[in-house]
């Protein structure tokens, strides 16, 4: 979710274990089967089945009331309240218990919470795509469901082909119309710009060595993809700040991995946030992260308090991927023998 205040990367640095531990599935567009090589080179990961089990360790829940009452036994002593706010909990069943014909959540160990004070919250299920070379052509998912248009600039007709949201394509040309761009992604199939998220290869900054590991983030188009070196391993839909808490543009490392731990920032404001068990996250500038986000699913699209969120699934691949070589801790700090991976944020 959004940037971690000062005092949870504290937590960070001195060690305290943050505890950090997917896809509607990707779809191939209608304009692939114009260019069979590209189509070849993207590749849905193969995790990507919906029928593949859960890759995050626990249920979760939005709480629904402020100042929520957490019982240490079902009604009788409360311990504490989860406060006002946007709180998410992670739930130690997905299905409700009923004691004394009351229907609870157990939030943690013996803590439990009235059934009716939480929504529980299926995570996306989006994954990027896996590419075996650097695509000679870009390539998009669309952010929203849209019909497609006989040519630039004009509005869908009667019949035209609808494109559901996260359907991937392939760009074969554009065209600007006024200020904004058009990309025909089939024969007479054109699609508006801020419809898609797009990726296209990009060269390296100069400070990237030629065998580096290293992740882009589009700002603009709210993608990331992921080199090696010149090649281009993944890619995927993300959400970076929103306008107020916008992710800062530059060239940063990876500096700490986090398995699973909680995220909390904006106290005492009415943005207040407190998420339990945020997967698989990527400290790279500060409390600037990437990390996973199981309490939306609004990829493609800026969603965060200026992290930059991923679906679970891209959050697992990214942490395996990424460096620093992960530890059999909760947490793996970046060292000179162990360096984190180059993150190149930019609009």
């Amino acid at each position: 979710m959004g940037q971690l205040r000062i005092r949870v990367w504290a937590r960070v640095l001195l060690g305290v274990l943050m505890g950090l531990v997917l896809t509607l599935s990707w779809v191939s567009g209608v304009g692939l089967a114009e260019s069979p090589d590209q189509s070849a080179m993207l590749s849905a990961p193969s995790s990507s089945n919906t029928n593949d089990p859960p890759v995050l360790p626990y249920a979760y829940a939005r709480v629904v009331t402020h100042n929520v009452l957490v019982y240490e036994t079902t009604g009788i002593t409360p311990v504490r309240s989860l406060g006002a706010g946007y709180v998410w909990v992670s739930l130690a069943h997905s299905r409700p218990i009923t004691l004394n014909e009351q229907a609870w959540y157990v939030i943690n160990e013996n803590e439990y919470v009235r059934a009716d004070q939480l929504s529980p919250f299926t995570p996306s299920t989006f994954q990027g795509i896996t590419l075996t070379d650097t695509p000679v052509q870009p390539f998009a998912w669309l952010v929203f469901d849209m019909w497609a248009s006989a040519a630039p600039g004009v509005p869908a007709g009667s019949g035209a082909p609808l494109f559901k949201r996260y359907t991937l394509v392939t760009i074969f040309e554009e065209q600007p119309v006024g200020d904004r761009f058009w990309y025909r992604i089939g024969p007479d199939q054109w699609l508006e710009q801020g419809n898609l998220g797009i990726v296209k290869p990009i060269a390296r900054p100069q400070e990237i060595g030629p065998n580096d590991q290293w992740i882009e983030i589009n700002l603009y188009e709210q993608t990331l993809a992921a080199y090696e070196g010149d090649r281009m391993v993944y890619a995927t839909l993300v959400s970076s700040g929103l306008p107020y808490w916008q992710t800062p543009p530059g060239l940063f490392r990876v500096w700490v991995k986090v398995q699973q731990g909680k995220m909390s920032g904006r106290d005492g404001y009415p943005d207040y946030y407190y998420l339990e068990d945020v997967p698989w996250t990527l400290y790279f500038n500060g409390p600037v992260a990437l990390h996973g986000a199981y309490w939306h699913d609004k990829f493609g699209l800026r969603h965060s308090h200026g992290c930059v969120n991923l679906t679970p699934k891209d959050a697992l691949w990214l942490f395996n991927w990424a460096t620093p070589v992960t530890s059999r801790y909760n947490y793996t700090l970046a060292t000179e023998e162990n360096p984190g991976t180059w993150v190149w944020v930019h609009e």
